[in-house]
């Protein structure tokens, strides 16, 4: 499953913000310092990027791979011949996951 930016900043809305204002999602960064050759191990700094990152990949792992009730909403109208979609709603959401999916962050 692909997961556009519009998806990544819905499920950011989501998330309990401590900073008090809205976020955005950037590249996360991971800095590496104090490194030397001759010792066993590198200080590793991690950005607040990166902690963002991981804090979306938990709520994404959280989240069910179907719903449930939407699964069986739609099944109940395939089955009472009740379910149209028009061809121009079809149209507008693979144009805007297209839009979405070529967003760059």
């Amino acid at each position: 499953m692909k997961i556009s930016t519009e998806e990544v900043s819905r499920l950011l809305a989501f998330a309990p913000s401590d900073r008090g204002y809205s976020r955005s999602v950037s590249t996360p960064t991971i800095a590496i310092a104090d490194f030397d050759i001759n010792t066993d191990a590198a200080t590793v700094q991690v950005s607040s990027s990166a902690h963002e990152v991981q804090q979306i990949k938990r709520l994404v792992n959280s989240l069910p791979d179907q719903r449930t009730e939407r699964v069986q909403a739609l099944k109940a109208q395939v089955e009472n011949g009740t379910y149209n979609v028009s061809a121009e709603d079809i149209a507008d959401l693979t144009i805007r996951r297209v839009l979405a999916d070529n967003t760059a962050i």
